[in-house]
């Protein structure tokens, strides 16, 4: 137990991981991973998966929210854990998104349909409403 043990600790000192994440990276290591170690990082709160999942969403708001609650759920973060960070982050409005891929692609109304496209599938990527995001290209396109 000692050496697994100090090899989570190793690890969790150079970044936080899941539950999930750090059993199986312990399970390529040691053949037996005592419940004791994660009970023990847990209770002394070195193993968090709020924690974890709060900065892991801080780091890659870019990706948008339905991205972001599937790559936790991967992780084997718990869905009630992940529903309530993300409610609680704040997320650009689906027309601030837009302003800011134009200006980052450089994109000027009215849209070509190559760019229409292209611009419909990053935002949808992002987690944004299919119908929403045609409203929006529409307008643009008719500018």
């Amino acid at each position: 137990m000692n050496d697994v043990y100090l090899y989570s600790l190793k690890l969790l000192k150079n970044r936080d991981y899941t539950v999930s994440d750090l059993q199986k990276k312990l399970a390529g290591k040691f053949e037996r991973i005592p419940n004791d170690v994660i009970d023990e990082l847990t209770r002394k709160n070195f193993l968090n998966d709020r924690r974890f999942a709060e900065n892991y969403i801080a780091r890659r708001k870019h990706r948008g929210p339905a991205a972001l609650r599937e790559e936790l759920i991967a992780r084997g973060v718990a869905t009630d854990i992940i529903d309530e960070i993300l409610s609680r982050s704040d997320w650009p409005s689906l027309r601030e998104a837009v302003a800011a891929k134009m200006n980052d692609w450089k994109l000027r109304a009215p849209l070509r349909p190559r760019d229409a496209a292209r611009l419909f599938r990053a935002l949808l990527r992002l987690g944004y409403d299919e119908d929403a995001i045609r409203g929006e290209i529409e307008q643009l396109r008719e500018r």
